[in-house]
């Protein structure tokens, strides 16, 4: 005897399926946005955070990241030989390097910020109306446990490196 009635609704796909193809579908779209990115997600994220101050440092990045201290250089020569951010030693510890976004890196980083907003934008257009939307969204940071919180407060949460890089599909690994 089968398992599954003929007349019986086929399964319902589960909120961890949907969440990975949404995922899966999010990811895709950010990295052909970024294409011309030097590190793609990598590069925007390192950015992103540098333009909020929350990490300056080299040391800070790669701990609030989660990335490979090696790979981060990498990362930062790149986006430095395309005038993106400029290293500078810290006054405070000459043995630091502290990063900041040039004027070029400010304005790309304002233009991928537009196209990731516009991904999301679109995605949540799958919704319908608007309220829907944000009502989704509302729901979503509940669900996450984000309720009230601001970026800031949630960067800072003990497991925001390993968010940040599953957000865009990266890992510190790569």
């Amino acid at each position: 005897m089968s398992k599954h009635n003929s007349g019986s609704a086929a399964p319902r796909v589960g909120l961890g399926w949907a969440l990975a193809s949404l995922l899966r579908d999010y990811q895709k779209q950010v990295e052909a946005a970024l294409q011309g990115l030097p590190g793609g997600a990598r590069a925007f994220l390192v950015m992103s955070h540098v333009q909020r101050q929350t990490c300056q440092s080299q040391i800070a990045i790669a701990e609030r990241l989660g990335l490979d201290k090696t790979t981060l250089t990498y990362l930062l020569d790149a986006l430095e030989q395309q005038n993106l951010i400029a290293r500078s030693t810290d006054p405070n510890d000459r043995r630091s390097r502290r990063i900041n976004l040039t004027e070029a890196g400010t304005s790309a980083l304002a233009g991928y910020a537009r196209a990731v907003e516009a991904i999301e934008q679109e995605i949540l257009a799958r919704l319908g109306a608007q309220d829907t939307a944000a009502q989704f969204q509302q729901s979503l940071m509940k669900i996450a446990g984000f309720e009230d919180q601001s970026m800031d407060e949630a960067e800072k949460a003990e497991d925001s490196n390993h968010i940040c890089q599953e957000s865009l599909g990266l890992s510190a690994d790569r």
